[in-house]
């Protein structure tokens, strides 16, 4: 249970109850009926006197600084929706005054405060229009022609737009999706409050009436993109702001949320999570526009931090009050598999998608988490519990449901269909179900599959066929590159990687194969150019990483990772370049690595069974049981170490010792298939057919309708009869 200050249950159902404050009006979750339920519960008294039937003047309200990236796009999109312009800009240094003033927009310039609200209400008292719509530079508006109607409804204060916010290194899938207030009558009384994340929404709904409404039309937001966030600072520029905040309104449940957000972005947890639990405690009610994505974010930090009972406890009470959420099924589908709680987690995963993907009226919801993001959770877990027919349904569903290009699903399915099957047989059947949308970045994806798993020419011919469709070559040639490499040409791998510009957003990859091409020919200036591109990635992460991999294979001193950068993050950048060594079979690169790894981490535990277990996984069964015993000896083995040190004894003819390691990772992992399949598969290759059949009864209990448990029972009962 998630447990705040003062001590007591996480009760979503009545969040002041924490603080001993419950409002008699709010009686726990509200039943809300179908019109409260059209935007968040708003149901406010009209406030509007006019009852003219003249055209309504529109007024485009903005604030910015150095958009002239983003500005033309969003002026372009208001073109014939909006009657005037109004700018405020807080000191460009770039061309986006050019800009706006080449559309029409009436230019303010004020030295910037720090303070958004002050800003924005510098732009709606310049505005002269009717009603008021608000963007920011690095949004755009989508069919906005489809706006001009419902200004003429005289019962109306305010409207909502579908806000789509897309996440990740590209606009595409990977998007959350909210209701946005951003178009309301322009009165003196409705004005910003707020330094970061200014809100007006109160000001227009102050009583909870239905004189605002939810509409579909979209804006979307480029904002949050990686490189967007990563090139203008905004993770460092909003942080300040908001603890700024924080300091002024410290029991705002608003401000403390987007304090925990910004916390969350940086991946301290820790903190976030006790942002959020003040937030929780100081709601004035679960029907705040927030409440449903703060719940949600409170179970995401709790799952990032293992915290998966109290995640679960969240989980329930969170559905309790928003029965409806696909966010908030998906993450408890999440919460159920790391508990081992297979079937818990296929029940959560498909009500997610039973629900469908939320449209943004009433909650703050990530596009696919009643989709696609639901049918590849479902797929990465019956591929682990060993029902791969159900794996490749659902992959294949991930895939055909999104809708465009979506690159894990496909990733998943490409390995684990190539690895049983004819390349071209699995190739006809990909390119069978991969979407039209950004099909060359799907072929690049099979292509890169078929290299990794030892079919670089049919992925060379997929690359070309990429190639032909797209105009932007340079992910293709990354990947063409790994392909030389592979097949003994790393001259040609590093012309390929030379035509790949450092303004391209494929130049990170690009180094980090410049950097495996180095470590696996012996070249270190070679390495080290790939290191210098990347300084600027990930917090200089990957430069750090392979910086000390360098020196391990040099023999030099490897140093200590900064103090800025996390252990963690480091070792598994190590472990990635590792697997690959051994992937490429460049042992001489990858053992050096291995001292690296156990110093990086400090605690060998940390260790021995992912390294035992990425042994295993490549094949070298000795050093892999070496360090798996080492695990088991610390007490960390997981049901993975156990199944895979039984694999080895069996293999070895340890008939005992292979039978307790398979119960041993049958007792603690007792939902997976794949645990009942190898013991039973043991039992009966060693003529012990009536055990084997008990262990398969045994697992049909659990899974009664599975197809490969029913098939090998049937097998054993058949070699048993033929004795």
């Amino acid at each position: 249970m998630v447990t705040a200050q003062p001590p007591g249950r996480f009760n979503v159902a009545d969040p002041r109850a924490q603080a001993g404050a419950v409002a008699a009006d709010d009686g726990g979750v509200p039943d809300l009926g179908p019109k409260e339920r059209l935007f968040m519960g708003l149901k406010i008294a009209s406030l509007s006197d006019s009852t003219s039937s003249a055209p309504q003047r529109l007024t485009l309200c903005m604030i910015v600084r150095d958009e002239e990236e983003h500005l033309p796009r969003c002026l372009d999109s208001v073109k014939g929706v909006v009657d005037e312009i109004v700018i405020v800009d807080t000191g460009s240094t770039d061309r986006t005054v050019a800009i706006a003033e080449s559309h029409g927009a009436k230019i303010i310039h004020e030295e910037w405060t720090g303070d958004f609200a002050v800003h924005r209400n510098t732009s709606l008292d310049a505005a002269t229009g009717d009603w008021i719509i608000v963007l920011d530079a690095d949004e755009e508006l989508v069919d906005g022609a489809a706006l001009r109607p419902l200004l003429a409804d005289p019962a109306l204060e305010g409207y909502s737009l579908r806000e789509i916010n897309f996440i990740g290194q590209e606009a595409g899938l990977e998007a959350v999706v909210n209701a946005a207030f951003r178009v309301f009558r322009n009165r003196p009384a409705y004005r910003y409050e707020g330094a970061l994340h200014e809100q007006i929404q109160a000001k227009v709904d102050p009583d909870g009436s239905q004189t605002t409404r939810f509409v579909g039309i979209e804006i979307n937001h480029y904002g949050y993109l990686d490189y967007a966030t990563d090139s203008r600072n905004k993770k460092a520029r909003n942080m300040g702001i908001v603890l700024g905040e924080v300091k002024k309104k410290p029991n705002d449940a608003f401000t403390l949320f987007n304090a925990g957000v910004e916390f969350q972005r940086i991946d301290d947890h820790e903190t976030a999570l006790e942002y959020f639990k003040k937030a929780f405690i100081n709601l004035h009610s679960m029907r705040q526009y927030f409440a449903s994505l703060l719940v949600r974010n409170l179970v995401a930090s709790l799952r990032a931090l293992e915290r998966h009972d109290e995640g679960l406890a969240v989980v329930k009470d969170g559905l309790a009050a928003y029965p409806d959420f696909p966010d908030l099924h998906y993450l408890q589908g999440q919460l159920y598999t790391a508990r081992r709680d297979y079937r818990s987690a296929i029940a959560s995963y498909r009500r997610a998608i039973d629900l469908g993907d939320h449209i943004g009226d009433r909650y703050l919801a990530q596009a696919g988490m009643g989709s696609f993001y639901s049918w590849f959770a479902l797929g990465t877990l019956h591929d682990s519990i060993g029902d791969t027919a159900e794996a490749v349904r659902s992959y294949k569903l991930a895939i055909t449901s999104a809708k465009g290009f979506y690159a894990p699903p496909l990733v998943r399915l490409a390995q684990l269909l190539v690895r049983d099957s004819p390349v071209d047989e699995v190739e006809a059947f990909l390119l069978g179900i991969i979407p039209a949308t950004r099909r060359h970045d799907s072929l690049r994806v099979i292509a890169e599959v078929f290299a990794t798993e030892g079919h670089p020419a049919p992925a060379l011919v997929l690359l070309e066929k990429a190639r032909a469709l797209s105009a932007d070559t340079h992910a293709i040639r990354v990947t063409m590159a790994d392909c030389a490499l592979r097949t003994g040409r790393p001259d040609e791998a590093l012309v390929l990687l030379d035509q790949v510009p450092a303004s391209s957003e494929r130049s990170p990859f690009a180094n980090s194969k410049r950097v495996l091409i180095g470590m696996v020919e012996g070249r270190p200036e070679v390495t080290r150019h790939g290191i210098a591109g990347l300084e600027g990635v990930a917090d200089g992460s990957y430069a750090t990483a392979y910086a000390m991999a360098l020196a391990a294979q040099l023999e030099e001193p490897t140093g200590h990772v900064p103090a800025h950068q996390t252990p963690g993050v480091i070792l598994g950048i190590v472990f990635e370049l590792a697997s690959t060594l051994l992937d490429i079979g460049a042992f001489d690169a990858f053992n050096p690595l291995i001292d690296l790894m156990y110093a990086i981490a400090g605690d060998p535990t940390d260790v021995h069974e992912r390294l035992g277990l990425l042994f295993f996984t490549k094949g070298f069964t000795d050093p892999a049981a070496d360090r798996l015993m080492q695990a088991v000896q610390a007490g960390v083995a997981s049901p993975e170490t156990f199944a895979a040190i039984g694999a080895i004894c069996a293999e070895k003819d340890l008939d005992e010792d292979a039978e307790n390691f398979l119960r041993a990772a049958l007792e603690a992992d007792d939902q997976n298939q794949s645990r009942y399949l190898g013991l039973a598969s043991h039992l009966a290759g060693r003529g012990r057919y009536d055990e084997a059949g008990d262990v398969m009864r045994e697992g049909l209990i659990i899974w009664p309708h599975s197809t490969v448990l029913r098939e090998l029972r049937q097998s054993i009962g058949l070699f048993a009869s033929v004795r």
